[in-house]
């Protein structure tokens, strides 16, 4: 993989590497995977790779076809995404279909968001960015333990988003948002959850281009099965250890990259009383909290960082004895994009952030487990709104600024008909140009740089109005750039772009 990811610049650029055509040939040079030896609490990895993928099946919404191809993976927190992270939903329709197998969407209402807010463009006297919260979530409290909004706060949110738009005098985007917040008002009735309602909001909006072909469950759901609750055990069993590899290679990944910031892409491991942290969430009276763990003998005690709060013997029986404590276990993201890729993804859809942290995850699976990882494919877009006005576009700084430069080192190009005394300095910068390609550094390829600068200043002479007109649009921009810096904001919410234009760059 590469060793870093540019995210597009421009509108309508999207990233893939590798390119998805060159996906087929890459699972099929992998076949059918060798595992070797690696297991799940005692389980050869394989059998439990079916086993998950089973369970997976059953539970995911809606049912997939009979195809028997791959199994294409992605995650993401049901937030008010932009579509640069909407374009992979798009993706793991085209490559489900691009294999014959199956896409997968594992919705992560496992983390806490805090506030659910939108970035959406409005105009005052100029173009300007707002922040609308439709929720104040409690710090630690994940989507899936929280309410979904009510009816009134659902139609405010909207109606704030709405007066918003109206500023902007553009149909097609308010257009976009009324088919949003209809779809929202309908999964507002088929949550159980804020993460459930804002999945179901985001599907319903995708499905007014087409239905989507991918399946979705959400990761509170598939932790509390009994495949996860033994991969979470199988992690377990030396907590120290687990913790040494951990820390590891995440401080590998910081040399390698030069990373300064003991966070990126996670702070390591640390311990309590002798108990190791792990990358797992517990769900401790509706909020999530750290877990550490320590291994006595053949039990495995679980706490908090500042109480106990299970004890399971340390082998199969502990599956068992895991759920009746009633402690629900929510991955954290190494742990998750781990157990989807091991245990039951193909290929999995990353993110560029999710693309650099995960060959952390890679180095981890190989030492603890013995073997390669499934691949993953790294995926994003940018898409601008059409936010400036005629005029505005036009008075681009950058071409300015361009244009500006040329006015002052090729200022010839600019002269219309020259009279003789300009041809003369004409001809004499291109003969020293010449001149000087072939010299060696030196007093006399300086003095001729100088004399180049000298001629362009002289044939300039006749530019000077023409270059301070520019400089005076240029300070006129340099008032209002934070317009153009709206304009080109590549966060604005998926809701207010057209599907279609989302999916194409899927396409790419």
């Amino acid at each position: 993989m590469p060793t870093a990811y540019k995210v597009p610049a421009r509108s309508g650029e999207a990233l893939i590497v590798p390119p998805r055509a060159k996906i087929p040939a890459i699972l099929a040079a992998r076949g059918e995977a060798s595992w070797g030896r690696a297991e799940i609490m005692g389980v050869p990895l394989g059998e439990f790779r079916a086993r998950v993928r089973r369970r997976a099946m059953a539970l995911v919404e809606p049912q997939p076809g009979t195809q028997s191809g791959p199994v294409v993976v992605m995650g993401h927190q049901p937030l008010f995404f932009h579509p640069g992270v909407w374009m992979k939903f798009f993706l793991l329709s085209r490559l489900g279909a691009d294999l014959g197998g199956v896409g997968l969407h594992l919705i992560v209402d496992s983390d806490a968001s805090g506030a659910v807010t939108a970035q959406i463009p409005a105009r005052t006297d100029r173009l300007i960015r707002r922040t609308e919260t439709l929720l104040e979530v409690p710090d630690e409290v994940p989507l899936e333990a929280h309410r979904p909004p009510f009816p009134e706060e659902w139609e405010g949110f909207c109606a704030r988003v709405r007066g918003h738009l109206a500023t902007l005098a553009l149909g097609e985007v308010s257009d976009r948002f009324e088919a949003f917040a209809e779809g929202g008002t309908a999964g507002r009735r088929r949550g159980r959850s804020l993460g459930e309602f804002l999945a179901h909001a985001r599907r319903e909006y995708e499905a007014r281009m087409a239905p989507p072909t991918y399946g979705e469950l959400t990761v509170s759901g598939f932790s509390d099965t009994p495949e996860f609750r033994t991969f979470v055990l199988h992690l377990l069993q030396d907590p120290p250890a687990f913790r040494r590899c951990y820390n590891a290679n995440l401080d590998a990944h910081r040399r390698i990259h030069r990373l300064r910031s003991a966070a990126n892409p996670f702070p390591n491991l640390g311990e309590v009383d002798g108990a190791q942290e792990m990358p797992v969430w517990a769900l401790h009276g509706g909020r999530r909290t750290d877990l550490y763990v320590e291994r006595a003998g053949d039990r495995v005690r679980l706490r908090t960082a500042t109480e106990p709060i299970a004890e399971v013997p340390a082998g199969p029986e502990g599956i068992d004895a895991l759920k009746a404590s009633g402690v629900r276990l929510r991955p954290k993201a190494i742990t998750l994009t781990m157990f989807a890729r091991l245990c039951l993804g193909d290929l999995f859809i990353h993110g560029v952030g999710g693309g650099r942290y995960d060959r952390v995850t890679d180095a981890m699976i190989g030492e603890l487990f013995g073997c390669a990882a499934p691949p993953y494919i790294v995926a994003t877009g940018t898409l601008f709104l059409p936010l400036l006005g005629e005029e505005e576009a036009a008075d681009d700084p950058r071409a300015l600024e361009r244009r500006l430069m040329d006015l002052q080192h090729n200022p010839e190009r600019y002269l219309g008909t020259a009279s003789a005394a300009q041809q003369r300095l004409i001809d004499e910068k291109w003969a020293l140009i010449r001149s000087v390609e072939a010299m060696r550094p030196g007093p006399e390829r300086r003095a001729a740089t100088h004399r180049i600068r000298e001629v362009n200043t002289l044939l300039s002479a006749g530019l000077v109005d023409q270059m301070a007109r520019i400089r005076e649009q240029l300070t006129g921009l340099s008032q209002s750039s934070s317009a153009r810096e709206a304009a080109e904001d590549r966060g604005y919410p998926f809701f207010l772009f057209d599907p279609a234009a989302v999916d194409a760059l899927a396409g790419a």
